[in-house]
């Protein structure tokens, strides 16, 4: 593996930085948190001009096809500025749907609009009292009177006040399939949904909403796929979780260094400087976990345990160390006005995205006895 970016990927850097700098800072961020729109358009031109709406799209649909590594880059700086935008479920999450399932023409419609930013797409898949496993999903298309039908919701769907159409993850003919469904029909209805981080999350329900043959994309081996899909968008949400732990531990020392207690820096106090120290071996060995799995979807290795422990790993510690600066704060880090929780209501956030902990856990197990077995 190596560990050095390449020049190419040290200005991809330095571009997110600066365009999460002037575009995504937490001004900003307070400006859009809780709106139905949820992200600011200014910093989404930007995405646009710059061509990172087609960062991992294909190039003969009008994207760059950069590697995912290029794209944990990406996601680590986004992290870091807590920057909110429909990047990852339109760009990374349904692109890939899209570049797996649907036939030669579908992406020759889709994908280049994909790529260029001029449609958002967006994508239903948890349901009520449910999960994410494959047995949580009980939405299922009907043949009604010669027609197929929807009905029914999903739940915590990104954007959907803006997407174009919705990839609604179902049951079709006993087996898992998904259907592309316009977003602007009258039987499609969508409310926002309030959550702890404030992002823009919607339920969306389907009132016997008629789904086209052509619109469907179906493959015998649906779910195995989806799972390839999940776990390498659970990379960028990795990375987005080092680079949102790395910036809450600087939050914390920056501070650390200024606020007094008895007469000196609190930052000179041996509990705080430990708890900084360690937090810091935490971020490192997140970042790397991550560079390490991007890296192995690159070079067409296996994933699916090395996804699985980047997420856990960086998440936890997201959650773990922004939690720690907020006492580091003090009284004043519990308040809404202060940086601190705007990290910590992420980090939680993204712990519970696309498969949670006991499910991850889960995934490692099997994974771990199925080796164990084949080694004895």
């Amino acid at each position: 593996m190596e560990l050095n970016f390449n020049e190419e990927q040290i200005i991809l850097r330095q571009t997110a930085e600066g365009v999460c700098k002037n575009y995504a800072d937490l001004s900003s961020l307070r400006e859009i948190e809780g709106t139905e729109l949820g992200y600011s358009e200014d910093f989404w031109k930007q995405l646009v001009e710059l061509g990172l709406t087609g960062i991992s799209i294909p190039e003969e649909f009008g994207g760059s096809n950069m590697g995912l590594l290029d794209s944990a880059i990406l996601y680590e700086e986004f992290g870091k500025a807590l920057a909110l935008s429909p990047l990852f479920i339109s760009s990374f999450m349904c692109a890939s749907l899209v570049e797996s399932f649907a036939t030669k023409a579908q992406k020759d419609i889709i994908l280049p609009n994909i790529a260029s930013g001029a449609d958002i797409y967006t994508l239903g898949l948890l349901e009520k009292n449910s999960s994410f496993h494959e047995s949580g999903i009980n939405l299922e298309i009907q043949n009604k009177a010669n027609s197929l039908v929807l009905n029914g919701s999903k739940q915590m769907v990104p954007y959907a006040s803006v997407a174009k159409e919705i990839i609604v993850i179902c049951k079709y003919k006993n087996s898992i399939a998904a259907a592309i469904v316009p977003m602007d029909q009258a039987d499609v209805i969508h409310s926002y949904q309030a959550n702890h981080a404030k992002t823009s999350m919607y339920e969306v329900e389907f009132n016997n909403v008629k789904i086209d043959d052509s619109m469907l994309l179906i493959h015998e081996n649906f779910w195995s796929v989806w799972e390839l899909i999940s776990q390498k968008c659970q990379i960028l949400i990795a990375a987005e979780a080092a680079g949102g732990s790395e910036k809450s531990l600087y939050l914390g020392r920056d501070y650390s260094l200024e606020r007094e207690a008895f007469g000196q820096k609190i930052g000179s106090f041996q509990s705080i400087a430990h708890y900084l120290a360690d937090g810091l071996v935490e971020v490192e060995a997140s970042k790397l976990m991550t560079y390490q799995a991007a890296w192995a979807y690159d070079n067409q290795r296996d994933i699916s345990s090395l996804s699985a422990m980047a997420k856990l790993q960086a998440c936890k510690s997201y959650r773990e160390i922004s939690a720690t600066t907020i006492q580091i704060f003090g009284g004043m880090g519990f308040t809404v006005d202060a940086d601190p929780q705007l990290y910590f209501r992420r980090a939680k956030h993204l712990q519970n995205s696309l498969w949670g902990e006991t499910y991850l856990e889960q995934q490692l197990e099997s994974a771990f006895f199925n080796k164990t077995r084949k080694s004895d």
